[in-house]
């Protein structure tokens, strides 16, 4: 007895099947690029652009006078530290206020909330490392700034600011 067997056509894709992949595949890669640039101007816009250093152009009697004043608040800062009535640590957060002052009124910049490594990006001279000096007494613990000397901070702090130009 003789059987025969019909066997079924191989598994043909479509041209809509093929189609409909294609651009499945066109529609993934667009999302997966949309995704890429959003993330790209997230990234962008958390890294917020600081100002560039510029000096304000003033005259040499008004930096003069300026020079003095501030010279004129640090050593009155001294004084409070050495009678007792200004602590180690307010007297570093005081001093931090004035220096930050000083190169506001100088250069129009206002780097109340820079951090070290941004005014240091600047390029603003003996700043970044005035600020490294005075960063751990004004924020950390009390015994972390035993090894800090207030008073030498402070004629740092007149050094700069005599020195600025």
């Amino acid at each position: 007895m003789v059987t025969t067997v019909k066997l079924q056509d191989p598994f043909e894709y479509s041209w809509y099947v093929c189609l409909a992949a294609v651009v499945l595949g066109i529609i993934a890669a667009a999302l997966l690029a949309y995704l890429v640039v959003i993330l790209v101007k997230m990234r962008r816009m958390n890294e917020q652009v600081r100002p560039k250093y510029h000096k304000i152009h003033m005259s040499p009697e008004v930096l003069r006078r300026m020079k003095l004043e501030y010279t004129a608040r640090i050593q009155t800062l001294l004084r409070g530290y050495s009678d007792g009535s200004v602590s180690k640590r307010d007297g570093y957060q005081r001093l931090s206020a004035i220096i930050r002052s000083f190169v506001h009124e100088v250069t129009g910049i206002n780097v109340e909330n820079f951090t070290v490594r941004e005014v240091r990006a600047m390029g603003i001279r003996k700043l970044d490392i005035l600020m490294e000096e005075y960063y751990v007494p004004e924020f950390a613990e009390d015994e972390k700034a035993i090894g800090k000397d207030f008073v030498a901070s402070c004629n740092t702090a007149m050094g700069v600011i005599k020195a600025w130009s």
